[in-house]
């Protein structure tokens, strides 16, 4: 008979243990998920009062449902310590543009090519950009994470030390994602950080910007139709009007001259109009004054590379806000498509 250890058997009582199954059992009891009884946490009933008034999903509700929450501070720890926050720019580019993964890209790509034209039509955005992002976030569904959303969110969302508001949102908006879309919340799985599908959706953009691009009656981000679609409609409508992505418009252009100490590097948002810096650049027609751009600065081995990011490059940001990201997906997106006849 294989014996099946549960989260409850480490609370029985009176039960005939021996003394060195007690010990054995205490020490399986330490690695197994600790509930952490977070209907009874001071957050957690704000929350409930706010979905009840909200979105009519009764207090009780939620409250049972987070009481089934696991604590998980390992996670909190795994998105402290993310790659973007804690590698040099060499080691992080390492980790995404590598022969395996640029082929594993161009396969994807061949495979679902009907469903990325569609999608390159219908938003403007280039194929190899929605191919390289979902390399990036799940290696093109090879993994979308094995953490249940609920344990994720309800640990970062009532106890992260620095951005638990932006985390409690998330869990707010995946209470309603998963009444809204008939959802099991025990049963969705994602990353350490509450993100979902091929694509990595959070819960707030899953609910805004993921859209069901088969016609199958269900906005599925595990579907690669949707996933596919869903990405494109993220860089057309993230920013809000006028300010998603430009069909056509270049993501980056170099920057020869040397830049003044004073200006930003990476800046989350963009910090100069083209006019005031083209002096400094081979002139680009297509690029007009008033375009908005950031100086993207990445030490490399030798000295910086240097770049301005324009429109397209801040809507890349827009899927995470740190250059290093999203230079690894125009460097992927390029690898993907260098030599490949479209």
């Amino acid at each position: 008979m294989r014996f099946r250890l549960r989260p409850s058997d480490c609370r029985r009582r009176g039960a005939p243990w021996t003394p060195t199954l007690a010990v054995a059992l205490t020490l399986i009891c330490a690695a197994l998920p600790a509930r952490a009884d977070y209907a009874e946490h001071p957050r957690a009933r704000a929350l409930a009062a706010e979905l009840e008034r909200e979105a009519q999903i009764p207090a009780a509700q939620t409250l049972a449902l987070l009481g089934q929450a696991r604590r998980r501070p390992e996670l909190i720890a795994a998105e402290r310590g993310a790659a973007e926050r804690t590698k040099t720019w060499p080691e992080y580019l390492a980790i995404f543009l590598t022969p395996e993964r640029i082929a594993a890209g161009q396969r994807f790509w061949a495979a679902q090519a009907d469903w990325l034209a569609r999608a390159e039509r219908r938003y403007g955005v280039p194929a190899e950009y929605v191919v390289a992002i979902i390399g990036v976030e799940t290696a093109y569904g090879g993994y979308t994470g094995k953490h249940r959303v609920l344990d994720s969110l309800a640990t970062q969302g009532l106890e992260h030390p620095s951005r638990q508001p932006f985390f409690y949102s998330e869990l707010k908006a995946f209470l309603q994602l998963v009444r809204e879309r008939d959802m099991d919340p025990l049963a969705v799985s994602g990353s350490y950080a509450g993100a979902m599908g091929l694509s990595q959706f959070m819960p707030s953009n899953y609910r805004r910007l993921a859209v069901d691009f088969d016609a199958d009656g269900d906005v599925d981000l595990w579907s690669i139709p949707d996933a596919i679609g869903s990405t494109a409609n993220y860089l057309t409508q993230f920013r809000g009007p006028g300010r998603g992505w430009q069909p056509g418009a270049p993501v980056l252009v170099a920057f020869a001259g040397e830049a003044d100490a004073q200006w930003p590097r990476n800046p989350r948002h963009p910090s100069h109009r083209y006019a005031e810096l083209s002096g400094r650049i081979t002139a680009i027609p297509a690029i007009p004054g008033r375009a908005e751009v950031g100086l993207i600065e990445l030490p490399g081995d030798a000295a910086p590379d240097q770049w301005l990011g324009l429109q397209n490059f801040y809507n890349l940001m827009a899927y995470n806000p740190r250059a290093p990201y999203a230079m690894a997906v125009y460097r992927l997106a390029r690898a993907i498509a260098d030599g490949r006849e479209r």
